[in-house]
């Protein structure tokens, strides 16, 4: 029999606002050119990575590319919260240090 070990809660949200920072090494993996889906699935389960459906699809809706069909996929919008974060993160360091689920 597999011993399958559960991760504990992390909590990566509180409302709106993030209370944790991407780590350096998920930000390089999960942004720049290319296709980024396996690093960004790694990370997601590396780091327990979760928040609200409804932020993180209110969120999402900003962006304008997944339809309301797609964004009800929540396993799919933590990768894309993820990604865009990572993303922003190395685009403008300064700036997304933390999150801000909404418009």
């Amino acid at each position: 029999m597999t011993n399958i070990q559960k991760k504990e809660p992390i909590s990566w949200f509180n409302g709106r606002n993030s209370i944790r920072q991407l780590p350096p090494e998920c930000i390089a993996d999960c942004s720049g050119s290319g296709d980024h889906t396996d690093d960004v699935k790694f990370w997601v389960e590396e780091l327990n990575f979760d928040g609200s459906v409804e932020l993180f699809k209110e969120h999402l809706e900003q962006y304008g590319a997944w339809d309301d069909e797609e964004l009800k996929d929540h396993e799919e919008n933590k990768q894309r919260v993820l990604w865009t974060w990572a993303t922003d993160c190395a685009e403008n360091p300064d700036d997304y240090d933390f999150l801000y689920l909404g418009t």
